[in-house]
């Protein structure tokens, strides 16, 4: 009995110092936002001091404003444009890793991981040089070696520029998970379905995918859930611009609180994005839980 007692001491002490700081970071701003929400709070004016309680009229305004809607629709097609190529790009660099036999495989990893060490906001300055306009961008000069004349990257393909960015930015993430589940199939599973005569793509299709399934469902989930809330380094990039075609939602959220001085209207958007961020999840969470 005294031995329980002091496992469970022992492990709520542990646990202590995280539930803390996830309280102080994470819960109780989330809290404030929802109040703040159901205000007029604002971060000048006479509305910073003297707010009042208004209901839902914030709620009203953010849903009758065509911009959320149009940010709301950017966000879905960063999201989902992240995730195909992320998808790709780290499978098909795990597949790779997970031979046993492969020339320059720790070059191969070690560039994939890079980026996850960079910060976000050296990531956004490197890549403006690298998608500068004219002669100077570093991608210009690269194209230009086969004469294609140079391209105004952010201007004239400003979501494709970002989600590129973001390719590079977290690939390495979906090769780590995807090559652990790789590495935990049964040789003996993949030995017999050769020997039965299945290619490659049948190998992949009907054993490693099915496999692995909830590790990609867990990648899913993560990196859907980081799209969502994406912020600095589409504001590094490109500010939401060039006019709106890069405002995503945490950059509309950002505009209405710290631009226009909105906080109860930025509040209320943050507590929609929450939400929505949480049905995601939950539908998610409920597909790992499915037998197949």
């Amino acid at each position: 009995m005294t031995s329980n007692r002091a496992d469970r001491l022992l492990l709520i002490g542990f646990l202590a110092p995280a539930f803390i700081l996830l309280a102080i970071f994470y819960i109780f701003p989330a809290l404030w936002a929802i109040r703040i929400s159901f205000t007029d709070l604002a971060l000048t004016g006479p509305k910073a001091l003297n707010y009042s309680f208004v209901g839902l009229k914030e709620y009203q305004r953010l849903f009758n404003n065509p911009d959320f809607y149009g940010a709301l629709g950017r966000t879905a097609i960063y999201t989902i444009g992240t995730c195909v190529g992320q998808f790709v790009i780290g499978l098909t660099a795990a597949l790779l890793l997970s031979r046993k036999r492969l020339f320059g495989q720790t070059l191969l990893m070690s560039v994939i991981i890079l980026p996850l060490v960079v910060p976000s906001l050296i990531q956004a300055l490197l890549w403006q040089n690298m998608l500068a306009s004219g002669e100077f961008g570093t991608l210009n000069r690269i194209i230009s070696l086969i004469g294609i004349a140079p391209v105004e990257w952010v201007r004239d393909y400003p979501m494709q520029s970002v989600i590129l960015v973001n390719f590079w930015n977290n690939s390495g993430f979906a090769m780590i998970l995807f090559l652990a589940g790789l590495e935990n199939i049964p040789a003996e599973l993949i030995e017999s379905a050769q020997i039965d005569g299945a290619n490659g793509f049948q190998v992949l299709r009907f054993i490693k995918l099915p496999l692995i399934r909830y590790v990609i469902l867990l990648w899913l989930l993560l990196n859907t859930l980081g799209c969502l809330n994406t912020f600095d380094l589409v504001y590094a990039l490109t500010r939401g611009g060039p006019g709106s075609d890069t405002t995503i939602m945490g950059i509309f959220m950002y505009n209405q609180g710290f631009r226009y001085f909105e906080l109860g209207l930025g509040s209320a958007t943050a507590v929609v994005l929450l939400v929505i961020s949480f049905i995601i999840a939950v539908i998610y969470v409920r597909l790992m839980r499915v037998e197949v």
